[in-house]
């Protein structure tokens, strides 16, 4: 099956799970912004866990010319099939010539759409993901976003996808994207050298969604804080790490940043808690609170089984 892009919306990449593992050989880990929305893109379009999808900001417009199953999941989804409004979130059959339309009501949130079937996209480093800062990836091998014109080729397997049962996921189950509660952190190895001030004023304060934010990082404005550290070796970054440069003003590390970074660091975005900000718009406000590391692993083990277990019951 080809899938043709007719609008390929604001920003549009191919994504999968990422360069697991390859910061040390100087590449970053990539992945999809939002691991929640692509997890369940897939298990609800009958993929195996790290099949390639499609992450997009603003309405994308595509063209099958097979008959497919596909899914859209994120903040806010909308899901048009031949300019039928269709529900997301949920396993939908779609005819050989019909034109796919999804996107957000919230412009700047990212949408995924899972189509059924084995994607035959280029590998670089062991990842289809694509990464424009580096020349990595996509369908050219460049890192080039999706554009009008491309064909993107998928092996679907229609007649297994067509006897199984339509999976959904249920409105109550679906991730809360409102930021009334606090965006948990981790403390980091700098997190010392931060006054009892400075940690107490990131904690109180709330911070803005600037418009500088990308897949890179997003950059927040509120209170400075700062640390006492004038110069520090470079380390690796791990996703959610929340880097305090001079200005004092806190940078929230994600999919596409750097493998180093010499900025001291408050802590890390738990992983319970990265998709929810990642799917932020400039202009929102975003407030923090530091958790133990054990109540962090905790909070992670019961999301991932809480998963499991609904799909388990979808199935």
């Amino acid at each position: 099956m080809k899938i043709e892009v007719l609008n390929k919306g604001l920003y549009s990449l191919i994504i999968d799970n990422g360069r697991v593992g390859r910061q040390r050989d100087g590449f970053c880990e990539s992945g999809p912004m939002d691991s929640n929305a692509y997890d369940w893109a897939n298990f609800l379009a009958f993929n195996l866990d790290g099949t390639p999808c499609i992450e997009a900001i603003g309405e994308m417009r595509l063209k099958v010319d097979e008959d497919c199953t596909v899914a859209v999941t994120g903040r806010e989804p909308t899901l048009c099939i031949d300019g039928i409004p269709s529900a997301a979130y949920q396993s939908q059959q779609v005819s050989a010539g019909a034109v796919i339309t999804f996107g957000s009501v919230l412009l700047g949130s990212k949408v995924y759409l899972a189509i059924g079937g084995n994607w035959q996209v280029p590998k670089a480093v062991g990842s289809a993901c694509t990464v424009v800062r580096e020349q990595l990836g996509g369908l050219d091998g460049k890192g080039s976003a999706l554009k009008e014109g491309d064909c993107i080729e998928v092996l679907t397997n229609t007649r297994n996808q067509e006897s199984a049962k339509m999976r959904s996921l249920a409105q109550r189950h679906i991730d809360d994207y409102g930021f009334l509660e606090s965006i948990r952190v981790i403390p980091g190895y700098q997190f010392s050298n931060f006054s009892t001030v400075a940690l107490r004023t990131f904690e109180t304060s709330s911070y803005t969604v600037s418009s500088a934010i990308d897949r890179m990082g997003f950059r927040l404005i509120g209170e400075p804080v700062t640390a006492d550290i004038e110069n520090m070796r470079s380390e690796a970054i791990h996703l959610g790490a929340i880097q305090v440069p001079g200005d004092g003003q806190p940078i929230v590390m994600m999919r596409d940043r750097q493998t180093l970074g010499g900025y001291p660091k408050l802590g890390c975005v738990s992983p319970c808690d990265i998709s929810r900000l990642a799917q932020a718009v400039p202009g929102e406000k975003v407030n923090f609170v530091f958790q133990d590391e054990e109540e962090a692993r905790a909070d992670w083990l019961l999301m991932t089984s809480r998963r499991r277990r609904l799909q388990g019951e979808i199935l």
